[in-house]
């Protein structure tokens, strides 16, 4: 199993190295919607899960919602426009930060949804907290940490950023809170997220959905909620 996991992740690999060759901005459509596209940030046009996501997240009207990672900011935006009353999006590629207001300015949601650059929570304050918090997380383990800021969207070098991210959700978590966990079996290590979860204390951990796709070769994509 260890070998095809890294079989797959050369696959996925290829395919981040085909989105890196684009070098200008570009249109896709999602869901009947179209978003903007920027160079350098993980595009849908190369990966499924994204809209996955989309048609599976549902929001309460009025809810708060934070996306860690939102790429192009299309999770983001459909968050505002289910009635979130209020989304924050933190990335740490500049790249991805100017997508995804773009994104939401061409939906009309700006001043729903505030978009800061930084590392998982870094730029939020203390005392922020989200009924949802939500990260399509970069599932893709290995041990090198010398990738490239579009490579760290689909890989999470020993898991650390993972770590982090479910180590403090908690404290932007309000009561009964949900975290939203984007993942795949195929290409991730999931004993290694239930670990992490139970040592954060979360309670309830149940699979909300599953879809197969396809990159380079078959994948399955998970998205978990975690209860604490």
């Amino acid at each position: 199993m260890h070998k095809l996991k890294q079989k797959y992740i050369a696959g996925t690999k290829a395919v981040v190295g085909e989105n890196a060759k684009e070098a200008n901005t570009y249109m896709h459509w999602m869901l009947g919607k179209k978003f903007i596209v920027y160079p350098d940030v993980f595009s849908q046009k190369y990966f499924t899960d994204t809209e996955f996501f989309a048609k599976e997240i549902k929001v309460t009207q009025g809810e708060k919602f934070l996306e860690i990672g939102p790429g192009t900011g299309i999770i983001s935006v459909f968050a505002a426009l289910q009635g979130a009353k209020r989304v924050v999006a933190i990335d740490i590629n500049p790249s991805a930060v100017k997508n995804t207001k773009i994104n939401a300015k061409l939906h009309a949601v700006s001043h729903r949804v505030k978009v800061y650059q930084g590392d998982v929570y870094a730029p939020l304050e203390r005392s922020d907290r989200f009924d949802t918090i939500f990260w399509n997380t970069p599932f893709g383990y290995i041990k090198h940490s010398n990738i490239s800021m579009l490579e760290r969207a689909v890989f999470d070098p020993h898991y650390k950023s993972t770590k982090k991210f479910v180590e403090e959700a908690k404290e932007h978590l309000k009561k009964n809170g949900r975290l939203l966990i984007g993942f795949s079996t195929t290409l991730g290590h999931f004993s290694i997220l239930k670990k992490l979860l139970v040592s954060a204390n979360f309670k309830i951990i149940k699979l909300i959905a599953e879809t197969r796709s396809f990159e380079t070769h078959p994948v399955k994509f998970q998205l978990y909620e975690a209860k604490l």
